[in-house]
């Protein structure tokens, strides 16, 4: 096959690739099965932030607390716990099965379904529907708009109502009818030019190399043109002078007077492939993530890391995680304790990034008690050391109340 063919073949390929992607990132809300396939399925920085985000949320554990005396105390042993242990048996998920499928499908297409089977009224197995298979169907109305979810899958077909699942989405200002306003927004439609341009560059670099064997045309520019046979000894003896891995890009210098033309990228050309950190960090500031943590380079140091680590709980994980539990709480929770006085939420107290700080506050406090003791054992009246603590640490009277070795004794204002 020529090189003009191939050429041919490669940019009718672009164009159709581009105009695919015109049409999905142009009216993106209408297709998710695109929405997934071209975010997250085929493109590296996509996947990569998606992936890790869904998998420090399934990892950091669920914890269910109830609510004593106006104050919430973790539990164990409830129905809860049986759930969290064994979601689905059928399909053998774990609930972190679960969690890494909810939050694959609410990044990446904006919405995400919990649907819940139900064994004499109480939710005993859960399973995530694929958002890229239910239709949102109302009325006009929007006060009153008969909300329908319809799940169309192979032979499966059936009809909810808000009550029969759970639906989590981002929300999206940007709606023109009732049906629309039930959509989430997908984080790679805002995205979508950084995805597009990430998407191209890997097309433009498999083909670079697939193209590499042919760097250029030597041509004659002597008066009299080499004849067919001639041109096939040139031809024989340039490939034996210049084939092989070791002369790779390299062009063998003839004693005719032929010129070279190059068929290789320019310089420029190959800075805009190059330019592979721009799409990624583009997906990580829609996130709210830095992208340290995916190997940026000039971004990439053990101080960004630590501060990157903690950022992406309390930016990302812990954001996400709050508005699932709200979910949670209102479906699970609130389906096997209609009294309210349970709740669902994630327990970040074994999260290392998220431990420092209480570990420099406990050295702050360190410091506050050793400069208090000092004060109680100066040879002063306690009403002295009272002022003195007051002036220099600004606690309250019931805190230094507590910390009295007479506590008996009044403290005079």
């Amino acid at each position: 096959m020529s090189f003009v063919t191939n050429l041919g073949q490669y940019l009718n390929y672009k164009l159709t690739k581009r105009n695919d992607l015109l049409r999905l990132f142009d009216g993106f809300g209408t297709n998710q099965d695109n929405l997934i396939q071209h975010s997250y399925e085929q493109n590296v920085d996509a996947y990569s932030v998606v992936k890790k985000i869904s998998d420090i949320f399934s990892s950091t554990p669920w914890m269910v607390e109830q609510k004593v005396d106006g104050e919430w105390q973790k539990v164990e042993d409830t129905t809860i716990h049986e759930l969290l242990e064994n979601p689905n048996q059928l399909k053998g998920y774990t609930w972190n099965d679960i969690d890494e499928q909810m939050i694959t499908y609410l990044l990446c297409s904006g919405n995400s379904y919990l649907y819940g089977e139900k064994l004499g009224g109480k939710i005993s197995e859960v399973d995530v529907l694929p958002s890229n298979h239910i239709e949102i169907c109302t009325n006009g109305n929007f006060f009153l708009p008969n909300l329908k979810y319809k799940f169309d899958i192979d032979s499966t077909v059936r009809t909810y109502t808000p009550d029969d699942l759970q639906h989590v989405k981002l929300f999206n200002p940007n709606y023109s009818s009732v049906e629309d306003s039930y959509e989430g927004l997908s984080v790679f439609q805002v995205a979508a030019k950084a995805v597009q341009v990430g998407n191209d560059r890997w097309d433009a670099s498999a083909h670079l190399f697939q193209n590499r064997g042919m760097s250029g045309l030597i041509t004659d520019q002597s008066d009299r043109p080499m004849l067919s046979d001639e041109a096939k000894k040139v031809q024989s003896a340039f490939k034996q002078s210049v084939s092989g891995t070791n002369k790779f890009g390299g062009v063998k210098v003839t004693n005719k007077d032929l010129k070279y033309v190059s068929m290789s990228m320019s310089s420029t050309d190959l800075q805009l492939i190059e330019q592979g950190v721009i799409p990624l960090r583009a997906i990580c500031n829609v996130l709210g993530l830095d992208s340290s943590l995916f190997n940026d380079p000039s971004n990439k140091t053990f101080n960004n890391r630590l501060e990157a680590e903690k950022a992406m709980y309390t930016n990302v994980i812990i954001p996400l995680a709050a508005r699932i539990s709200a979910a949670h709480n209102n479906y699970i929770v609130k389906n096997h304790y209609p009294d309210g006085n349970y709740r669902m939420r994630k327990d970040y107290s074994k999260v290392e990034a998220l431990q420092k700080d209480k570990k420099q506050e406990a050295q702050k406090d360190k410091i506050v008690m050793d400069g208090i003791n000092v004060i109680l054992n100066m040879p002063l009246d306690m009403e002295s050391k009272i002022l003195m603590i007051k002036e220099n640490y600004n606690l309250s009277e019931e805190i230094i109340n507590s910390l009295k070795n007479t506590p008996n004794e009044p403290i005079s204002d």
